[in-house]
């Protein structure tokens, strides 16, 4: 197959897109566990605020930890960023104290 220009086109890139698959898949299962650690700490902050009287600011650091790096997971697996989340690159920043 050739271009307009008479050179040969570029081969699509299987491999890339196969080791993209199993990254998919990885985070995917990732994100589901992900879901899990929300619920729980949902159920977690609301025991401490229900007998504790306020929710635990280090759990709410965590949720929110949690929330961007689960951002960054939906962001990989919707196509809509192309770098890997943790482990693969650093874990993301929290912008300030919640």
């Amino acid at each position: 197959m050739t271009d307009t220009t008479g050179s040969p086109a570029a081969a699509p890139a299987s491999e890339s897109l196969a080791t993209r698959l199993l990254y998919l898949l990885l985070f995917a299962v990732v994100f589901w566990v992900i879901c899990w650690a929300v619920a729980l700490t949902a159920i977690v902050q609301l025991a401490f605020r229900v007998f504790a009287g306020a929710p635990s600011p280090e759990l709410s650091r965590f949720g929110a930890g949690l929330a961007r790096y689960a951002g960054q997971v939906v962001a990989y697996l919707s196509f809509a960023s192309q770098r890997l989340p943790f482990p693969f690159s650093d874990w993301p920043e929290m912008p300030g104290r919640v």
